[in-house]
């Protein structure tokens, strides 16, 4: 109880920042009523379903293994099958942000996440546990490309890094919650009711989801010009609100929006490293390790409760990282956080596999430096890549692409997602370090990509990013 309650302290703290720092942006008389602050929470928190279901996996695995008597490569496949709804779901969503707009998605996510919440928590086999992650998956992607853009396109240059780490933030805070809720649970094994927990958060989702604003951007692609001026009037001064509309149509009138602009010279390159940047996310290892983190723990010796109890500090780190990331995003800029990022958590990998070579992953010492491993892991992952890369993605691709291209770009992120998923298991039981070999190997790779690839986007509008990264003669 303690941990929710630092939780949403943190929470309420950080929508009283964002509300001082928003209201900044306009004159009085052009504030929303609903709070500036509110409407960034609020937009963020489909990402809370988006981290409770992740999460709620590792502490659900330990007793539906029992209850249906799974095996690695079975185990695998109920927690892989996630990543095929969410590749599902990003298509469907890169289709979709522009046509219905980036607000009606994230509505449409949270009727799709309560009815793979039900499928999955009143199953009775593991055909139906496979369907219920597959359809929950599909939330997962619509939140995806939806939630990053809608926040990058309501957010004020300057602190549009903050309020992207809202998003990483959120999905921290979700799997923190599932956390606490499957310790709470697990001396009942009532890891149904764990899973059935996410219906709460769905609904105050689907509440809150009409007080949104839509995104200016998303207007003026509509042709809905004033109502486009009105929400950016809450955004940038209002000597600034005509310049902005110029250049948002400047921008937009380049081309109209479809799939087959994200292939063309310039605009390719870009989306290429978007893709890149969503595949290495997933290739650093951190969904194996929010998976399986207790059954992890369980191989090296402790006990289930034990496992889980060590999963709640796992998320109380990711909390407090996140919320310093929020702070340096925009100070520090995006770059040094992800080549740091990237280094330290393949460092941190590398050692668990020359563990699990020489000492073995047991309890004792080589426990607690494994146990020290992930934590570390775990803290830069959220300092880092965890906020920064969806930020980053969201803000270099070109607005008529960006929908589509985020589709695209998450699509390969899930399947990343589910190779590794589907495997971990079997080779956690080989009592192989190669996985860890594999991240270890990553992280240098994810450092020097950036280094080459990845360009600085901090305190630029997006238009100034896309002018920047798009030859004049390829817009």
């Amino acid at each position: 109880m303690q941990v929710v309650l630092h939780v949403t302290v943190l929470q309420r703290r950080w929508v009283r920042s964002m509300k001082q720092v928003a209201s900044q942006q306009a004159p009085v008389e052009q504030r929303r009523e609903v709070p500036p602050g509110l409407v960034y929470f609020l937009g963020a928190l489909g990402a809370i379903l988006w981290g409770y279901d992740n999460g709620v996996i590792a502490g659900a695995l330990l007793f539906m293994t029992e209850e249906f008597h799974l095996g690695p490569a079975a185990q695998g496949v109920v927690s892989s099958s996630l990543a095929i709804g969410a590749g599902a779901g990003a298509v469907v969503s890169g289709a979709l942000a522009n046509p219905l707009g980036r607000k009606r998605l994230v509505f449409i996510a949270s009727l799709v996440f309560m009815g793979g919440t039900l499928a999955w928590a009143t199953s009775g086999s593991v055909a139906m546990l496979v369907v219920g992650r597959i359809v929950i998956g599909v939330g997962i992607g619509i939140v995806s490309v939806s939630v990053p853009i809608y926040l990058a396109e309501i957010s004020p240059a300057r602190i549009r890094g903050r309020i992207g780490a809202l998003t990483q933030l959120m999905i921290a805070s979700g799997i923190l919650l599932s956390y606490v809720v499957g310790y709470a649970l697990s001396p009942f094994e009532a890891w149904r009711w764990m899973v059935a927990f996410a219906l709460a958060p769905a609904l105050v989702l689907i509440a809150g989801i009409w007080v949104l604003p839509e995104s200016p951007r998303w207007l003026l692609t509509r042709g809905r010009d004033e109502e486009a001026r009105e929400e950016l009037a809450r955004q940038v001064p209002a000597h600034e609100v005509e310049q902005a509309m110029r250049e948002m149509r400047e921008t937009f009138h380049r081309a109209k929006p479809s799939w087959r602009e994200g292939f063309r010279p310039g605009v390719r390159r870009i989306v290429l490293v978007a893709v890149g940047l969503a595949v290495l996310t997933q290739l650093l290892g951190i969904n194996t390790i929010t998976y399986y983190a207790p059954t992890i723990l369980k191989s090296i010796g402790f006990s289930e409760e034990a496992s889980l109890l060590n999963t709640i500090g796992f998320g109380i780190v990711s909390i407090i990282f996140t919320v310093l990331a929020s702070r340096l995003l925009d100070g520090w800029g995006r770059r040094p956080l992800l080549m740091v990022g990237a280094l330290v958590m393949g460092l941190s990998m590398t050692t668990m596999a020359v563990l699990s070579w020489t000492a073995g992953l047991t309890l004792g010492a080589s426990g607690i430096i494994a146990i020290a491993c992930l934590v570390v892991f775990k803290a830069m992952f959220s300092l880092s890549w965890g906020t920064s890369s969806r930020i980053v993605i969201a803000e270099i691709l070109p607005l008529r692409v960006r929908g589509s291209a985020l589709g695209i770009a998450e699509v390969f992120n899930f399947a990343s997602t589910f190779a590794l998923s589907l495997t971990f298991p079997i080779l956690l039981a080989a009592g192989s370090g190669l996985a860890f070999v594999l991240f270890g190997v990553m992280g240098l790779l994810a450092c020097l990509f950036v280094g080459v690839l990845v360009p600085e986007t901090k305190g630029k509008t997006l238009e100034e990013i896309e002018a920047e990264m798009l030859p004049a003669d390829k817009r």
